[in-house]
Formats: structure tokens, C-alpha cells, sequence
């Protein structure tokens, strides 16, 4: 009878049995404190953001850290509003305080104006505001990333929290029953 013998070894298995380890140890508080840091980003860029009708800051959202797979390793927070990108602007490259950069002079439709407050209300013509951006531009308030600048106390505390978990958790597997 003919024998077939076939060996194979398996290379990274420290590497790997490390990685399991530091899931079962850390998956659990990297995911919560990620999940807290994305809400006080979130609240943060909620206090930031210009108000007008609201839309804006309700739409102000963080994707949702799974309880499954691999570790996370980054939140993100989005703004949802059709004009967002108009009042944020595009890019990590803004002013973070007051005087605020200010779009490139431009000619708005009137009609997205139209819903605006003061001139819903008729305090301002629309013509007035369409002039006003066409000579100036608009101000943008680059509300997500002054969110983020602003959570960074609160991120140090969470940041603390987890690495106190985490040892906790090592700590208590490494006793010997």
C-alpha cells in the first residue's frame, strides 16, 4: 500500500497566540472606551457647530464600534446635513478659533437661502445675503475637528480607564488558583 505522509508547520503562532491574548484582554475595554471617546466627540461638535435651525447639529453622528471582530482601531464621526461641507468646509486644514477662514466669494442660489432665518422671517432680503456672500464668501466653522480638540481632556481620563481595565484584567488571569 502506498503511504502519504505530509508535514506541515505553522510559522507566527507566539505571534499569533500573543494577539488572541491581547483580544481576550483588550477587546472588550479598547471597544467601550472608543465607543465613549466617538459620543464625547460627538457632544463636543454638538456645542461647537453653528446653530440656525438645527439640522446641522442633529446631524452630527458616530458609526457604531461593533461588539464583534477584529480590535477597532479608529471612531469615526460624521456630519449629515446636506450643507455641512458648506459650513465645515473640506480638509483637516482650518482655523480652530475666531476670525474663521471664509469660503471663496461666491453667487448662492436664492432658494436654499430662503429657508434661512432671517430671511425666513423677513428681517433680511435675500438679495442682501446673496451680495454679502458674493463680496465676503461665508465663514466656516470647522465644528468636527474644534470637537475633537476639545475632547481631548476627556479622552486622557478614558484613556487612563482602559489601561487601568486592561491591567486589571492581566492582573487576574495571571493568578494562580
Amino acid at each position: 500500500m502506498a503511504q502519504f505522509t505530509a508535514q506541515f508547520k505553522i510559522e507566527g503562532i507566539p505571534r499569533l497566540k500573543k494577539r488572541i491574548k491581547l483580544y481576550n484582554l483588550a477587546g472588550l475595554p479598547i471597544r467601550n472606551f472608543l465607543k465613549d471617546y466617538a459620543d464625547e466627540v460627538v457632544k463636543q461638535s454638538k456645542k461647537a457647530v453653528p446653530i440656525d435651525s438645527g439640522r446641522l447639529r442633529n446631524g452630527i453622528q458616530s458609526r457604531p464600534i461593533f461588539s464583534v471582530g477584529r480590535i477597532p482601531n479608529q471612531i469615526t464621526v460624521h456630519s449629515f446635513s446636506k450643507h455641512a461641507s458648506f459650513v465645515h468646509g473640506v480638509g483637516p486644514k482650518h482655523k480652530t478659533t475666531e476670525p474663521w477662514a471664509r469660503t471663496k466669494p461666491h453667487w448662492p442660489p436664492a432658494k436654499p437661502l430662503t429657508a434661512w432665518g432671517p430671511v425666513k422671517s423677513g428681517q433680511i432680503p435675500v438679495y442682501l445675503v446673496q451680495k454679502a456672500i458674493a463680496e465676503k464668501g461665508t465663514p466656516l466653522v470647522p465644528y468636527l475637528i474644534i470637537g475633537a480638540k476639545n475632547s481631548e481632556p476627556k479622552k486622557k481620563l478614558l484613556l487612563k480607564r482602559t489601561a487601568l481595565e486592561i491591567e486589571l484584567a492581566y492582573k487576574a488571569g495571571r493568578k494562580v488558583l
